[in-house]
């Protein structure tokens, strides 16, 4: 049986000119999964988001959390969001305080922890996201890239069971985009929920679990990553591409190179390996 974080039911919101952001949206979020959420800038990404994070409340529909309907007192919210972190797309929306490190140490502080258990946190959020070299620095002498990675360190720190990322690779050059995704590769756990906000269709086909899309505030697609690229349509409506190593799969397949049962591969070291294993087959 699955167990689930979050239980939206029939949610919309619209903002105070009467601008639809969300339409009856009916979603479950699993516990343990990798989700990512595609979808052209205005879709709904970021407002589903702060749904989820209690920043926003519904302008009709409900939210439940472990089974728990939302409650948007300062009690509930605080609770709230020491289980569900959020990594802003733009990191100055959540940087504040002066130095890299006290940013850092303002979640687990006001959590309420122990001296030692709030250090040996920012260690290791600081660790995983390689600011150490950073922590006395100000935060406005910041690059874009070291913002971002702050930003994270400050969320993961807090220990939370779901953390949401929106666009967390914008900004960053090809080494930090990488090490991002190695970052949540050391959180990740059975009990964790991480869920992406992206336009890296390659990098949301490589990673996730399961594949959200989003068009006009309503989610028209949730399911699996591979099968989703078959969906010529439904890609044609959402504005998306295949990632290159779909195409290059599916051109082989086509082919008749390897058989049916054999998996698509999602990454590019998976396809080199496949193309390997066809050659040393002929």
């Amino acid at each position: 049986m699955t167990a689930f974080y979050f239980k939206l039911n029939n949610l919309s919101y619209a903002y105070a000119d009467g601008t639809k952001a969300l339409t009856d949206i009916t979603l479950n979020i699993p516990k343990g999964k990798k989700i990512a959420i595609l979808g052209h800038n205005g879709a709904g990404k970021s407002t589903l988001f702060q749904h989820l994070n209690g920043i926003l409340k519904p302008t009709a529909g409900t939210i439940s959390f472990d089974g728990e309907k939302l409650q948007y007192n300062r009690k509930a919210l605080k609770a709230l969001r020491q289980q569900v972190g959020i990594v802003f797309q733009d990191a100055d929306n959540q940087l504040f305080s002066g130095t890299v490190k006290q940013d850092i140490a303002y979640g687990p502080m006001n959590l309420g922890w122990p001296t030692e258990k709030i250090e040996e946190k920012i260690a290791w959020a600081v660790a995983q996201t390689e600011v150490t070299e950073l922590l006395d620095k100000p935060i406005h002498f910041l690059s874009v890239g070291q913002k971002k990675r702050v930003a994270m360190a400050g969320v993961l720190a807090m220990e939370p069971t779901v953390l949401l990322l929106d666009e967390p690779t914008a900004g960053l050059d090809s080494y930090y985009a990488t090490q991002v995704f190695q970052y949540l590769a050391k959180v990740e756990d059975h009990e964790k929920t991480i869920i992406l906000a992206t336009h890296d269709i390659a990098l949301a086909y490589e990673w996730a679990d399961q594949i959200m899309v989003m068009e006009a505030g309503k989610i028209i697609y949730n399911g699996d990553p591979v099968a989703l690229f078959y969906e010529e349509e439904l890609l044609k409506r959402a504005h998306l591409e295949r990632p290159w190593v779909f195409d290059m799969a599916l051109a082989l397949q086509k082919k008749k190179l390897w058989h049916e049962n054999i998996s698509i591969p999602r990454s590019k070291h998976d396809l080199l390996q496949l193309i390997e294993q066809l050659y040393v087959e002929a």
